[in-house]
């Protein structure tokens, strides 16, 4: 409570609507009732609908009948009238005037881009001007301008600010630095001076969707007037000059007055404003720049007449009828009225001083975060002034984290983690290459080397040569409440800064590793006082297995281990995280009969495979899964449809013939960083065995169980090994000692430990009642102190020792109740508890 007093007494009078009709507590608690165990912190992927909103639609879209509005009855002339007042209320909200304005139903901000983009009048003497950061929708307009003989160019733009803050409205107030200039078809260009004839095009967002800076709308008056001025004589500023807001993120509290910044061209996305409904956006054009757009395709309700056999056509004259091809989505469009009513009814101005008076405590809190050594936590983008005066920065709060040795957490395992906390957020680059490269420091060569490492778009290369690819975005809605930003901030607190009372003593990690010999490593082995517990073999990939008391050995692992997959049509591998029905599905293996049999909860009648027998295979094919080439035997169309009805949807059964696959073990072969030796496996992620400790989830019980007594105060989850799908669990010794081993022998068969087992949301799944459920746990438990370096590691990953791979043959089994000797190069070491 004192924390929340301390807000208001700085931001009380920005936050929450005091002189509203709802205060955010009656809002959130009539109109947003499902996020009563949600933090959603996504509003500028995303803003979310009210429950009101969507109730007041459909109590329309059930009572009222709209009808095609390309027709004359009387349900289209209903749908005619609601689009009219739609394009209005549209207008209203960027106070442009019909008579210089019109507006473009479209399906989305980036629809409404593209129809800039391939019917603007380039030529080779056009120029295409943006700013840095700008979104990769307005990026793609490039595309059109380039192709057409056009110049591109990018810009910085550096406003000067007044004391308190705002931008100045002169031209003398910003000052730009041009990048470089690109051009494609060379000879295209005219050799002789630009005329200052041709129509140019300058693009800049109102609010980047990356770091929340506010761009001042003076731009557009400076570009349209004063261009060549601001770009000090270039050759590149003569021309007419024409000027794009994308408004889609920074419309939500700060719509552009078009009455004093007259841009060519707004676009914008209902979904972004107020949550519903999506597909659909629109562009508010100027009437005499929708003049000099070249369109070229016509389609139904954009012609007055055509005709079918000879080159003729005649096209509406309304720019609305001119640029919007076929039926337009006219039911979503009479829905955005319920969402103009919600921002009448608040206003955006109540709105915008809101979700900044939150973005303003969310950046005082994470600058003022330190580890222990007094290090910096975090890193902020953008303007980190904390003053709702402040007109530079909007609801987005964009940063990264750092460890106490100056080290980056990836933005990944910040969003892995926010999630098992319950809060939604978002990472990565945001569609925005040239803020991030911006902010983050990244030259060309760093993101082409990135590329070249496989970094691509929404992956988890979040870290590379030591470099953040992406940022950590939190961005706040109207709805959005003080408790969501502290929630958060005590997230960040508690995941990620390091702080002398949360130190766990003796938690047993490995120390750096010298490569044991194979030769003679028998002499080394010692009895960890340790026994085979149980042997589980899951046939196929994602579905139950089943447990033996003894198992024979493969060149792939245990026999027949995750030796089937089940495949999509579209040749998408199935999983529990994707199809969860798929734990249901029973699998056992008769060695005798050479019978694989699998029984689902949805299929009346047991399928049997005879393993020796041909008559279920159709052929053979190729495909890549984790970068690995597999050839598969495919089986026929009535065991693929005995499977599609066991899990719902169409897949075809495929069974591993043959694969080259690999794995590196890092140099010093530290915790979690396996993977490089070569080894055959079927359609194991990782690995031949996945080996649980008894112990180890004992101990995660008692910590399921403390967490839950100090939490809920309800009945503690149990944990049973078998969550974690593991071949082995073994069973004596200490919690966790398997961490530390470097080479282990069951029975007579050795194996070389990989590292840790990196786990996922796949752990939180659980079978109740015939249904599979998902919860936080123990996923979110096991976040809180076995990480290491983004990595949530619970079990061993296991491969045959390569020295004694000769010595294997179809003789060797594994047998439960035989002992487990290890060879280990471990130390107890003080572990800071959310920082590995």
């Amino acid at each position: 409570m004192e924390d929340k007093e301390e807000f208001l007494k700085e931001f009380g009078d920005y936050y929450g609507y005091p002189n509203g009709p709802k205060n955010i507590n009656e809002i959130r608690a009539t109109e947003f009732k499902r996020l009563e165990d949600t933090v959603y912190l996504d509003h500028a992927g995303a803003t979310l609908y009210s429950e009101l909103q969507m109730e007041a639609i459909f109590k329309n879209l059930t009572t009222s009948v709209y009808g095609n509005p390309h027709s004359q009855s009387d349900s289209s002339s209903a749908t005619s009238d609601i689009v009219r007042e739609a394009r209005q209320q549209v207008l209203d909200y960027c106070n442009a005037s019909p008579k210089d304005y019109k507006c473009i139903f479209t399906s989305g901000a980036t629809a409404a881009l593209k129809l800039i983009g391939e019917n603007f009048p380039w030529s080779c003497q056009s120029t295409f001007m943006y700013t840095m950061e700008n979104h990769n929708s307005v990026l793609g307009i490039r595309e059109y301008a380039l192709n057409q003989g056009a110049a591109a160019f990018a810009l910085d733009i550096k406003e000067a600010l007044d004391q308190d803050g705002a931008s100045g409205s002169s031209v003398t107030s910003v000052k730009v630095s041009q990048h470089p200039v690109q051009r494609r078809n060379e000879d295209k260009v005219l050799e002789e001076e630009l005329t200052g004839d041709a129509y140019n095009l300058f693009a800049f967002p109102s609010e980047c969707n990356f770091s929340g800076l506010r761009f001042s709308l003076d731009l557009v008056n400076i570009v349209k007037q004063n261009a060549e001025k601001i770009l000090e004589g270039s050759p590149y500023s003569k021309g007419h000059w024409m000027v794009l807001i994308d408004a889609a993120k920074g419309c939500a509290t700060q719509p552009p007055d078009l009455s004093l910044y007259p841009a060519d061209f707004v676009v914008i996305s209902f979904y972004k404003l107020f949550g519903y409904p999506t597909g659909l956006g629109a562009l508010i054009i100027r009437n005499d720049a929708a003049k000099l757009l070249r369109k070229t395709y016509f389609s139904g309700g954009t012609v007055a007449a055509s005709i079918a056999d000879i080159d003729f056509v005649r096209r509406r004259e309304g720019v609305e009828a001119h640029f919007e091809d076929g039926t337009i989505s006219f039911l979503s469009i009479a829905s955005i009225r319920h969402g103009f009513k919600i921002f009448n009814t608040l206003t955006t101005s109540a709105m915008c001083r809101h979700t900044m008076s939150l973005a303003m405590f969310l950046k005082k809190k994470l600058l003022a975060l330190r580890h222990e050594n007094g290090a910096n936590v975090c890193t902020l983008y953008g303007n980190c002034t904390p003053k709702v005066s402040s007109h530079g920065s909007g609801s987005i709060v964009s940063f990264n984290l750092k460890r106490p040795d100056g080290s980056w957490f990836g933005y990944r395992e910040v969003e892995k983690l926010a999630s098992l906390s319950g809060i939604q957020l978002r990472t990565g680059c945001f569609c925005n290459p040239g803020a991030c490269a911006k902010y983050l420091g990244l030259s060309h060569s760093d993101l082409l080397s990135n590329l070249e490492a496989g970094h691509v778009c929404w992956d988890d290369n979040d870290v590379i040569n030591g470099k953040p690819t992406g940022a950590v975005r939190v961005s706040f809605g109207y709805m959005s409440t003080y408790e969501d930003a502290k929630k958060f901030i005590d997230f960040i607190r508690s995941s990620f800064v390091s702080m002398p009372s949360e130190f766990e003593k003796g938690h047993l990690l490995r120390a750096k590793s010298i490569p044991y010999p194979t030769e003679g490593i028998e002499n080394r082995l010692s009895s960890s006082g340790c026994y085979l517990k149980s042997i589980t073999i899951y046939p196929i990939k994602s579905c139950a297995g089943f447990s033996v008391k003894s198992w024979p050995l493969s060149s792939t692992g245990l026999k027949y281990d995750r030796e089937w997959l089940l495949k999509s049509l579209t040749g998408e591998i199935l999983t529990q995280k994707k199809v969860p029905e798929m734990a249901l599905i029973n699998t056992f293996i008769n060695l005798k009969q050479h019978i694989l049999s699998v029984e689902s909860p949805h299929c009346e009648e047991k399928l049997q495979i005879k393993l020796d027998s041909d008559s279920y295979l159709r052929g053979k094919e190729e495909f890549y899964l984790h970068s690995q080439r597999y050839e598969v035997q495919c089986y026929a169309k009535e065991i693929n449809q005995w499977f599609s009805n066991a899990v719902g949807q169409p897949c075809t059964l495929v069974q591993c013939c043959h694969s080259q696959y690999c794995f590196s073990l890092s140099k010093n072969r530290s915790m979690g960083m396996c993977r490089d030796v070569d080894s055959r496996v079927n359609f194991a992620n990782e690995a031949q065995f996945l080996l649980i400790s008894e112990e180890s989830v004992s101990d995660l019980n008692n910590r399921l169980c403390s967490n839950t007594q100090k939490h809920s105060g309800g009945a503690p989850p149990y944990v049973n090994p078998t969550r974690f799908r593991p071949n082995l669990v073994i069973s004596g010794g200490e919690p966790y000692a398997e961490d530390g081993w470097r080479n282990l022998k069951i029975g007579k068969t050795y194996f070389t430990s990989l590292g840790g087992c990196n786990r996922c949301q796949m752990i939180n799944f659980y079978h109740q009642t015939g249904q599979v459920k998902k919860t936080n746990e123990p996923l979110a438990t096991l976040a809180s102190y076995r990480r290491v370096k983004g990595k949530i590691l619970f079990g061993i990953l296991l491969r045959y020792d390569p020295g004694n791979m000769a010595g294997l043959d179809t003789n060797s089994w594994l047998k439960v109740g035989e002992e487990v000797y290890s060879s280990s190069d471990w130390k107890r070491i003080d572990t800071e508890k959310p920082i590995c």
